[in-house]
Protein backbone atom coordinates (compact mmCIF):
# COMPACT_ATOMS: atom_id res chain seq x y z
CA UNK A 1 0.00 0.00 0.00
CA UNK A 2 3.04 2.39 1.08
CA UNK A 3 4.36 1.67 -2.01
CA UNK A 4 1.26 2.39 -4.44
CA UNK A 5 0.89 5.72 -2.37
CA UNK A 6 4.02 7.13 -3.28
CA UNK A 7 4.13 6.07 -7.17
CA UNK A 8 0.01 7.54 -7.09
CA UNK A 9 0.80 10.62 -4.69
CA UNK A 10 3.25 12.45 -7.13
CA UNK A 11 0.92 11.93 -10.28
CA UNK A 12 -2.29 13.62 -8.58
CA UNK A 13 -0.32 16.00 -6.96
CA UNK A 14 0.93 16.65 -10.46
CA UNK A 15 -3.07 16.92 -11.84
CA UNK A 16 -4.18 19.07 -8.79
CA UNK A 17 -1.58 21.71 -10.38
CA UNK A 18 -2.39 21.58 -13.79
CA UNK A 19 -5.72 22.14 -13.22
CA UNK A 20 -5.17 24.88 -11.28
CA UNK A 21 -2.98 26.81 -13.23
CA UNK A 22 -5.55 26.05 -16.00
CA UNK A 23 -8.62 27.50 -14.09
CA UNK A 24 -8.62 31.32 -14.63
CA UNK A 25 -12.07 31.95 -13.55
CA UNK A 26 -12.01 34.85 -10.78
CA UNK A 27 -13.97 37.85 -11.32
CA UNK A 28 -10.99 39.93 -12.52
CA UNK A 29 -10.79 38.70 -16.05
CA UNK A 30 -14.86 39.75 -16.04
CA UNK A 31 -13.74 43.35 -15.12
CA UNK A 32 -10.97 43.25 -17.45
CA UNK A 33 -13.11 42.52 -20.20
CA UNK A 34 -15.59 45.08 -19.74
CA UNK A 35 -12.58 48.24 -19.03
CA UNK A 36 -11.12 47.52 -22.47
CA UNK A 37 -13.87 46.33 -24.37
CA UNK A 38 -13.61 42.57 -24.50
CA UNK A 39 -10.42 42.34 -25.45
CA UNK A 40 -8.21 40.74 -22.71
CA UNK A 41 -7.55 37.62 -24.47
CA UNK A 42 -5.41 39.14 -27.13
CA UNK A 43 -3.28 41.35 -24.41
CA UNK A 44 -2.75 37.74 -22.23
CA UNK A 45 -1.36 35.71 -25.72
CA UNK A 46 2.30 36.33 -26.46
CA UNK A 47 3.40 39.06 -29.21
CA UNK A 48 4.95 37.84 -32.08
CA UNK A 49 7.10 40.33 -34.60
CA UNK A 50 8.71 40.48 -37.60
CA UNK A 51 10.77 42.38 -39.27
CA UNK A 52 9.26 44.80 -41.93
CA UNK A 53 11.15 43.68 -44.40
CA UNK A 54 10.73 40.42 -44.19
CA UNK A 55 8.00 39.30 -46.00
CA UNK A 56 5.66 36.16 -44.45
CA UNK A 57 6.52 32.97 -44.77
CA UNK A 58 9.89 33.42 -45.88
CA UNK A 59 12.58 31.19 -44.23
CA UNK A 60 15.97 32.46 -43.27
CA UNK A 61 19.65 30.91 -41.71
CA UNK A 62 20.31 32.92 -38.85
CA UNK A 63 23.31 33.25 -37.05
CA UNK A 64 23.67 33.52 -33.36
CA UNK A 65 26.00 32.94 -30.73
CA UNK A 66 28.62 32.25 -33.37
CA UNK A 67 26.70 29.33 -35.09
CA UNK A 68 24.43 29.05 -38.22
CA UNK A 69 20.76 27.55 -37.46
CA UNK A 70 19.29 26.35 -41.11
CA UNK A 71 14.99 26.27 -41.49
CA UNK A 72 16.01 22.75 -43.43
CA UNK A 73 16.38 21.92 -46.59
CA UNK A 74 16.58 24.61 -49.93
CA UNK A 75 14.86 24.30 -53.24
CA UNK A 76 17.50 25.16 -55.93
CA UNK A 77 17.64 28.72 -56.88
CA UNK A 78 15.65 30.12 -53.70
CA UNK A 79 16.67 32.90 -52.17
CA UNK A 80 17.45 33.22 -48.38
CA UNK A 81 17.72 36.20 -46.00
CA UNK A 82 20.44 35.65 -43.93
CA UNK A 83 20.41 37.21 -40.33
CA UNK A 84 22.92 38.14 -38.06
CA UNK A 85 22.11 38.13 -34.61
CA UNK A 86 25.80 38.84 -33.43
CA UNK A 87 27.82 41.80 -32.53
CA UNK A 88 30.51 40.23 -35.06
CA UNK A 89 30.55 40.64 -38.66
CA UNK A 90 29.84 36.78 -40.43
CA UNK A 91 29.82 35.19 -43.80
CA UNK A 92 28.25 32.57 -45.33
CA UNK A 93 31.06 31.06 -48.02
CA UNK A 94 30.46 28.03 -49.74
CA UNK A 95 33.49 25.56 -48.74
CA UNK A 96 34.42 24.39 -52.44
CA UNK A 97 33.90 27.03 -55.90
CA UNK A 98 32.42 30.49 -55.86
CA UNK A 99 29.24 29.23 -54.95
CA UNK A 100 27.96 31.55 -52.36
CA UNK A 101 29.43 33.98 -50.48
CA UNK A 102 27.42 36.35 -48.35
CA UNK A 103 29.13 39.01 -45.97
CA UNK A 104 26.77 39.95 -42.90
CA UNK A 105 27.40 43.29 -40.65
CA UNK A 106 26.12 42.78 -36.90
CA UNK A 107 22.57 43.02 -36.59
CA UNK A 108 21.80 43.22 -40.46
CA UNK A 109 20.02 40.69 -42.70
CA UNK A 110 21.55 39.78 -46.59
CA UNK A 111 20.56 37.87 -49.47
CA UNK A 112 21.80 34.07 -50.51
CA UNK A 113 20.82 32.66 -53.36
CA UNK A 114 21.08 29.30 -53.09
CA UNK A 115 23.06 26.89 -55.83
CA UNK A 116 20.72 25.95 -59.05
CA UNK A 117 21.71 22.39 -59.20
CA UNK A 118 20.62 19.59 -56.59
CA UNK A 119 23.49 18.76 -53.54
CA UNK A 120 24.83 19.16 -50.27
CA UNK A 121 27.12 21.84 -50.08
CA UNK A 122 28.98 22.80 -46.75
CA UNK A 123 30.21 25.98 -45.84
CA UNK A 124 31.95 28.65 -43.26
CA UNK A 125 32.77 31.48 -42.21
CA UNK A 126 35.45 33.08 -43.28
CA UNK A 127 36.58 35.25 -40.15
CA UNK A 128 35.70 32.84 -37.84
CA UNK A 129 36.89 29.51 -39.57
CA UNK A 130 34.65 27.04 -36.25
CA UNK A 131 31.90 28.26 -37.59
CA UNK A 132 30.37 25.72 -40.50
CA UNK A 133 27.44 24.21 -42.03
CA UNK A 134 25.85 22.69 -44.90
CA UNK A 135 22.96 23.83 -47.48
CA UNK A 136 20.54 20.81 -48.56
CA UNK A 137 19.05 21.17 -51.78
CA UNK A 138 16.32 19.51 -52.89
Amino acid sequence: MKRVLTLVLPILLAAFALVACGNDSDDSSASSESEHGGDHMMTDMPSISMPMSMPAGAREIVISDFKYTLPGTFAPGEQVTVRNDDTAEHTVTADTGDLFDVEVEPGATATLTVPGQPGTFAFHCTYHPNMVGTLEVR
